[in-house]
């Protein structure tokens, strides 16, 4: 199946961005970090994917230890750095936190939280911290709403129990709602099963609605496979998302190749109202056909395929893509990227793909994802691996529309995305 893909690829021209595209202003802009501390973090240019400036936004020395975690809020204007340095029994005061205005890159305040916790992320406007007790626990286990300024408990979430086994979850921390896709528990099951998608009061721990998906299989189960004493396990996991204004959500199964292939229901956020059941498909090739038959019949029970979908900032397109992994005879995991598409919420028109855009394009991983504010280009970041010449990790300025390649910056390791407020 790969020597057919790779047989009829080409790989795109390059730019480093035309003097005559000229971004609408937002008011966020894209920071990487090669850090979990907070430090090193620099605005990209959003044309050239350069550097905008030599000064890091925040003054925190780089290190090496694995013990900092770094989050901000979604309106760009705020970012928590913690450290922690819990022993056993975990003492409050040793979790730091350090909470930044963006705006200025100056220390808002520093403190330690009121008990031990593990963050989770902040509220959109950066006033609350929501964090569970330590040790981590289960997503729905209680939540405790912290005062960002000092540390202490304003309010608690209780934890609840879901019926089933949770595939996928979207937040809105907002509405302080849970949304997830659910599948029966069965620890014996042998195949996938049929998926219900539910939504969760965070502040009540109450179910509020519960929608039966029965055309959509997803969940993990055991293939029967032995490899060095280990049973291989499948899982499926579609992609839930959450619409801009938070009024719809969007389910997408693209689990064969390749991605601009899958379908999309489109469920009402507040009442769990079934809206619409699309297929999407972009027009196939005459060596789109001859190759098909040969890529369905090497899918197995031994892949599991993750897939992944946002919103773009007006809510009208989905880009989607998904990873497969599979385990060889020795137990080594095999991973293969089944591409990316661009769909077009009202109509599940695909408007641009990345399949066969470039070389060993099945060999890429991809990262992370973020939109310009403006809503005209798509960063991604992705490494390339495998056969790729040159391997390294890429972000990539993509036209939103078409996923056309209109700038790339190579970087030699991994880089963490913040979306913060414009300076």
């Amino acid at each position: 199946m790969l020597f057919l893909a790779a047989a009829c690829t080409s790989a795109p021209a390059r730019s480093t961005g035309s003097p005559n595209e000229v971004p609408t202003a937002g008011e966020l802009d894209l920071y990487i970090t090669d850090t979990f501390n907070g430090a090193g973090l620099v605005a990209i240019d959003p044309l050239t994917l350069q550097d905008r400036a030599a000064k890091p936004l925040l003054d925190i020395a780089a290190t090496a230890a694995n013990n900092s975690w770094t989050v901000a809020s979604s309106d760009g204007g705020t970012i928590a750095v913690m450290n922690y340095n819990y022993g056993r029994p975990a003492d409050p005061r040793s979790l730091d936190i350090a909470v930044f205005d963006t705006r200025t890159g100056t220390l808002r305040t520093r403190f330690s939280p009121e008990v031990p916790v593990i963050v989770d992320g902040l509220s959109a406007d950066g006033a609350r911290i929501y964090a569970r007790n330590w040790p981590p626990a289960e997503a729905t286990a209680e939540r405790l709403l912290l005062n960002a300024t000092n540390g202490k408990i304003v309010e608690r979430e209780p934890a609840f129990a879901i019926a089933g086994d949770q595939v996928t979850r979207a937040r809105d921390d907002q509405a302080r709602r849970l949304y997830g896709l659910v599948v029966p528990s069965d620890p014996e099951a042998t195949m996938p099963r049929a998926v219900d998608l539910a939504s969760w009061d965070l502040k009540t721990g109450k179910e509020l609605w519960r929608l039966s998906l029965p055309s959509l299989t997803a969940g993990e189960w055991r293939t029967g496979r032995i490899i060095g004493g280990t049973e291989v396990r499948s899982r499926l996991v579609p992609a839930l998302a959450l619409s801009p204004d938070r009024r719809q959500l969007a389910i997408v199964r693209a689990f064969g190749c390749c991605v601009p292939n899958g379908t999309i229901w489109l469920v009402d956020a507040e009442t769990g109202t079934l809206v619409s059941e699309r297929t999407f498909a972009r027009s196939s090739s005459f060596l789109d056909q001859l190759f098909a038959p040969s890529i369905a019949a090497a899918k197995s029970l031994d892949e599991s395929v993750v897939v992944t979908a946002s919103f773009s900032p007006d809510g009208q397109l989905l880009y989607v893509h998904a990873q497969m992994t599979r385990v060889d005879d020795q137990g080594d995991p095999r991973d293969q990227y089944l591409g990316m598409a661009a769909v077009a919420v009202r109509d599940a028109v695909v408007r641009g793909d990345d399949i066969k855009m470039e070389i060993y394009w099945y060999e890429n991983r991809v990262k992370w994802t973020r939109t310009s504010a403006d809503g005209r280009w798509l960063y991604v970041f992705l490494e390339r691996t495998g056969s790729a010449n040159p391997k390294g990790h890429y972000l990539r300025r993509l036209d939103a529309s078409t996923l056309k390649v209109l700038a790339e910056r190579r970087f030699d390791t991994y880089r963490e995305p913040f979306l913060l407020a414009r300076r």
